[in-house]
Order: C-alpha cells, then structure tokens, then sequence
C-alpha cells in the first residue's frame, strides 16, 4: 500500500480530512498534498502523521532469515539485539581495557627484564667472582669434612696408604694454591706423615721458587690449576721449559676440583705428571707422591 493510499484510509476511518490532519501537524495543507501525490514523505514524517492520528499500523514481512513476523514483534527483537549488542560491546571495552593493561604489565616486566639483563652484564665478573668465592667455601667444607672423617670424594675406591710411607719423610713438597685455607688443611697432612712443605700463592711463585732453590731441592710439587697471576698450566710449562733438567724434571701433580676428561688432558699436555681431584684424602695424596719418589 502507497503512502496516499494509506493516509487516505486512515482519514476516511476516522473522519478527518487531509487539510485538518496538516494543520494538526502544523504545516501547509498544499505542501501535505504535495508529498502524497509525489510519494515524497519520508518514513519520520509517515510515522508523524500517524502518531497525530494516534494509529498504529501493524503488518507482517518476511525477514532474511526466512521467518514472518509482525513488525512490532520484529520490532521487540530488534530491541532485544540491540540491548544484546550494547552488552557485548560493554563486555568487549572491558577486554580490552583488560588487554591494555596487560600490554602495559608486560612492556613493564619487559623493561624490567632489559635492565636487569643489562645491569648484570655490567657486573658479571663481579657476580662471577663472588660465585667463585662461594664454590671455593663450599670446596673447603667439603674437604675438611672429607679429612676429618677419613673419606674420600673421589669416585674410584680410596687407596690404602703407601707400604713405603716411611720413604716419604723429610721430602720437600712444594704446595702451590691460591687458597690459604686449602694450603692450611693439606701441609697439616703433608707435615703429620714426616714431609717438609714450602707454600706458594700462584703459578708466578712457584717458578720463581723453584728457579731460587739449588736442583733437587723440591722432590714434588703440589700444583693447583686455577689461579690468579698465573695458572697451573703455565706455571708447569714454564717449569719444564727450565735450563736445568733437574729442575725441569720435578714431578708435578694437579691439583682441581674440575675432574673432566678435557681437564685431565690439558694437565697432561701442560707437563704434569699425574692428577688428583680435590678433595682429596691422606691415603690417595700420600699414594701419588710414593710413585715419584
């Protein structure tokens, strides 16, 4: 049905003329006229004209989803949807208030992590010495432990002491470690079964106190692999490269808490005659000196 046709049923219902319904909408009636011959009028200015009226047109259509319905039942539905939509988008600007928020948590413990990662590069060396302290403490815990209850950390069975242990006293040893404490625990072992111990702090110390003494002064040498100045390594090259064979030929035994095979052998091509893991017990210290007297 046109608009015309429409307002002209409702007029004719109601016994009203098209002139009275325009100044009841507060307009020219020609311009009224206009519109419906030109089906012109808006749907607003319908529904106006309508409502002055006081009629309301129910029809039926149907809609996409293939369904009838009246058009103020299509009319709740819609409503019901909107309100639907209007949820969902509130619920949708929670999340993602939500995931603004974590991006900014994120890009925070992100930034975090950057500095952290940064400052620590900056005091790596410093964290890895005290790292390097803390080892060597708990090293010389376990080694105390170790002598005191007469046990050994090694993996291989621990040895009996030397039958010729006696042939050991008043041997020279000369006992190279960075660590006093270390040094402390093993002269009192050396000294308790009759040798003579001379100390040294670094590899530097004890090529020089080797160059110092007359040959066959030191029997043996004690040398600790990682250490400040100088290291076992070079140390003991530095020994074998000496003019005097004597002096070049003292056996020289490793000292290390790390009992890798590459350790063991870097110590072999270094020069070094044989290889102990600290901690290490009497008995097995006082095996391995036995075999180079």
């Amino acid at each position: 049905m046109k608009t015309a046709e429409t307002i002209n049923a409702v007029c004719a219902e109601l016994g009203t003329t098209k002139a009275d319904l325009a100044k009841r909408m507060g307009i020219h009636p020609s311009s009224l006229y206009r519109k419906l011959a030109r089906e012109s009028m808006t749907l607003e200015e319908l529904q106006n004209c309508l409502d002055v009226l006081g009629v309301r047109i129910e029809f039926n259509l149907q809609y996409p989803d293939g369904k009838v319905r009246s058009s103020q039942a299509n009319y709740e539905m819609l409503l019901e949807r909107m309100d639907l939509l209007e949820k969902e988008l509130e619920t949708a600007k929670k999340a993602v208030e939500f995931h603004k928020k974590s991006l900014r948590d994120l890009r925070t413990e992100l930034n975090s992590a950057v500095g952290y990662t940064e400052l620590g590069m900056r005091h790596r060396s410093k964290a890895e010495e005290y790292l390097e302290k803390i080892q060597m403490v708990l090293t010389n815990v376990e080694f105390t432990i170790a002598y005191t209850l007469g046990e050994s950390l090694n993996d291989e069975q621990d040895p009996e002491e030397p039958e010729n242990i006696e042939a050991l006293t008043g041997k020279r040893v000369l006992l190279v470690d960075d660590n006093e404490l270390n040094r402390e625990i093993m002269k009192e072992v050396l000294v308790e079964h009759g040798l003579m111990v001379e100390e040294a702090g670094n590899g530097n110390e004890a090529v020089a106190a080797v160059k110092a003494k007359e040959p066959g002064y030191y029997h043996f040498i004690l040398m600790d692999i990682e250490m400040p100045v100088m290291d076992g390594y070079e140390a003991t090259m530095k020994i074998r490269k000496l003019p005097n064979r004597i002096r070049a030929n003292i056996p020289v035994i490793a000292l290390t808490a790390d009992a890798v095979p590459e350790t063991r052998e870097r110590a072999a091509v270094a020069g070094m005659d044989d290889f102990l893991v600290k901690p290490t017990n009497s008995a097995r210290l006082l095996r391995c000196l036995a075999k180079y007297q």
